[in-house]
């Protein structure tokens, strides 16, 4: 038998969940009759497989050591990459927002945010690293949303199961909004609101935008806040609303709407493309800037209608500075 005691990291979730975390090499039919049969408990009592566990319980997987030595990996902690020092440094300087649930960290454009298979370093790995002497228990900290490789801005990451729910269900229900920088090309004269459908095509990682009614139903809002004139080429700095969260929805729509966002090497024009390369932008200008949480109670009281802001990158400053206002 072995026991493992909850931390305030790994409270809120369901018993068979955090079980499946502990002994990741066990199909969940086994896990599942375990539970039945009570070889699966919370402090030494029978319990079902939707009891959620609570900081200090105490669960106890009854099996022998050969059982457990094949369904527990030897060492969770190597799942943790080692970073140096000046990236920890880095990552750390990124942080928009911290508390004991939940961060907000400000990505750089280039990186991604969840591992794509090739073992490339992500956005995921340095928040696992960083966090990781004073991780215990089952739960990795992870993003809720993601960014594009080449967007830049805020993203949503939970450091405990209750600050990741929480983070989830808003996105998902929309509660919780996000709001974009861009610099896209032509001269944007008033806010919008578009409505079209998105389809993908995953084999080569791109949207399509259509009036057409198939797919699914997107809306993204924008309004203009200034314009822009560089060697007789018209730009508008917008702030973008995400209604709904479509990858590639922003740079895919506003292509659709005309207005394609300057640096895009996807989603653009040929003559976006010209006025990209003439400013010699590496990647698309496009920034999560802003997010505003809904009205909270309790134990995320803290975080009630609150906004937290992620400055905006070089390149897009570099453009900026010629605005007409």
């Amino acid at each position: 038998m072995r026991e493992f005691l909850i931390t305030a990291a790994d409270e809120g979730q369901g018993l068979l969940r955090y079980a499946s975390k502990i002994m990741k090499k066990a199909p969940i039919g086994t896990l599942q009759k375990a539970l039945r049969k009570g070889n699966i408990t919370i402090n030494g009592g029978k319990s079902s497989a939707s009891m959620e566990i609570k900081k200090g319980d105490k669960v106890q997987l009854w099996f022998s050591e050969d059982t457990l030595s094949k369904f527990i990996p030897e060492d969770r902690e190597k799942e943790a990459p080692k970073l140096k020092k000046e990236e920890l440094k880095d990552f750390k300087r990124h942080i928009i927002y911290e508390d004991r649930h939940i961060v907000l960290v400000n990505k750089a454009a280039g990186l991604l945010t969840q591992s794509d298979g090739s073992g490339e370093l992500c956005l995921n790995d340095m928040l696992l690293s960083y966090y990781r002497d004073g991780k215990k228990g089952s739960f990795n900290p992870a993003a809720a949303n993601r960014l594009d490789r080449n967007t830049s801005g805020l993203v949503l990451c939970g450091l405990t199961t209750k600050g990741l729910q929480l983070l989830s269900a808003g996105l998902k229900e929309r509660s919780i909004g996000k709001l974009y920088r861009a610099v896209v090309l032509g001269n944007v004269s008033k806010s919008k609101e578009l409505k079209a459908f998105l389809t993908k095509d995953g084999d080569k990682n791109e949207v399509t935008v259509t009036e057409e009614e198939k797919g699914s139903a997107i809306v993204t809002r924008f309004k203009p806040l200034s314009h822009i004139s560089i060697k007789d080429t018209e730009l508008t700095e917008l702030e973008v609303e995400l209604v709904t969260g479509k990858p590639h929805q922003i740079r895919a729509h506003l292509l659709f709407a005309g207005f394609p966002v300057l640096g895009d090497p996807k989603y653009n024009t040929e003559e976006g493309k010209k006025a990209s390369d003439m400013l010699g932008l590496q990647r698309q200008l496009l920034h999560a800037y802003k997010v505003v949480f809904p009205r909270y109670k309790g134990e995320f009281a803290a975080l009630s209608q609150k906004s937290f802001e992620a400055p905006l990158p070089d390149d897009m400053n570099r453009i900026l500075k010629y605005r007409r206002g």
